[in-house]
């Protein structure tokens, strides 16, 4: 359970990094980045040091293998993120003309420091979101162990993770929202809202986005998948896609979600996979609500998204998924929909309009019977 859970609030900082390793941005001015020092000699296993601005390698220096010296010199772009590499570790930083060098803080991960004593620049602002980001993680860490200590399941934690984890999630998303307050112009902006939920404030937050920002690559696909969640609020018509009902039959008949919403019934919406811990933690509620109303004026779909199809059919077997369940989707009822995250349930009226979304848990049944009644 613990592993699990690590290994996703560790991919909050790394799926964010990766998502702007794929990013290409524009071109600073001439200022240069010098980064020098001297590595400890604990650390002389080091010989290299490569420098790259997202997924462009910028420089591949040696470093002294008596000495440790190193010097290392970059132009300066506060729209992209930079990273020290070696096979060792990765360091993000921002080139903003700040001297910086490498600090080996104990058994801490390395990171890069400005040169000067009491000097600060983007980097120790970078710094500062990163370790307040891992302090969160830890507090969640906490949690997970203690629950691991009184014998829970994985199953059983997951059902009620959300609720307790909840203290941190406001957490990390109010440190988000005041890390792109406070960065509009350079990319630890970007790496907040890679690190964030699509919600109600991201509309202000990318309006505010300085235009340099706003052009990069990645920028763009975040603001039209923002207008994907805004074509696809409550009060607006479902936009149909298309699956497989079998998984040894991709290629054959297609499945629409025209074949069930706007037909003349309720249909729940479930988004999904196999390899989702809360999506798993889900079925159960939604089981609950398909058993209580299905008939003539109720039904569920479940589609499975970014998930191999035989992954689909089997989990689907297991958790004792009974209802319609459409797998080979691929990623792009997600797209039209503005998924970032699952599991995600919408509620779609006789009509095919949309009546609600996002909502999890007991309230699955609270929202099936306030528009049923």
């Amino acid at each position: 359970m613990k592993t699990i859970l690590n290994m996703k609030l560790k991919n909050i900082i790394l799926a964010a990094a990766a998502v702007l390793m794929l990013a290409a941005a524009c071109t600073g001015g001439a200022k240069k980045t010098l980064i020098s020092g001297a590595i400890p000699t604990d650390y002389l296993f080091i010989d290299t040091l490569q420098v790259y601005f997202e997924d462009s390698l910028l420089a591949s220096v040696p470093v002294d293998t008596v000495s440790g010296a190193y010097k290392i010199e970059i132009p300066s772009d506060v729209t992209k993120l930079a990273i020290v590499a070696t096979p060792y570790f990765q360091i993000p930083f921002v080139s903003d003309g700040t001297a910086l060098k490498l600090s080996f803080p104990g058994d801490d991960t390395p990171k890069l420091v400005a040169a000067k004593e009491g000097e600060t620049g983007l980097t120790d602002r970078m710094n500062n979101y990163m370790k307040a980001l891992g302090d969160i993680q830890n507090s969640m860490m906490s949690v997970v162990q203690e629950y691991e200590d009184s014998g829970m399941t994985e199953e059983e934690f997951m059902a009620i993770a959300d609720t307790l984890f909840a203290p941190q999630y406001r957490q990390v998303k109010d440190l988000n929202i005041n890390t792109i307050r406070q960065n509009p112009d350079n990319v630890i902006a970007v790496y907040a809202l890679m690190s964030s939920e699509i919600d109600d404030d991201f509309p202000a937050l990318l309006k505010d986005l300085s235009p340099e920002i706003r052009a990069r690559k990645d920028i763009k696909a975040l603001i039209e998948q923002l207008e994907s969640v805004g074509a696809t609020s409550v009060g607006a018509r479902f936009l149909d896609f298309e699956a497989s009902l079998d998984c040894n039959d991709l290629d054959g008949t297609k499945v629409h979600l025209s074949d069930y919403v706007g037909k003349g019934k309720f249909i729940l919406l479930d988004f999904w996979a196999s390899w989702c811990g809360p999506c798993k933690a889900e079925v159960p509620y939604i089981k609950k609500a398909y058993e209580k109303y299905v008939g003539d004026r109720f039904d569920v779909v479940s589609v499975a998204l970014n998930d191999e199809p035989d992954d689909s059919a089997i989990a689907a077997v297991d958790l004792g998924i009974i209802w319609n369940s459409l797998v080979g989707a691929g990623s792009r009822p997600g797209e039209l929909y503005g998924i970032t995250a699952i599991p995600h349930l919408i509620l779609f009226g006789p009509d095919g309009t949309i009546l609600a979304r996002g909502f999890r848990g007991d309230d699955i049944e609270a929202v099936i019977a306030k528009f049923m009644q």
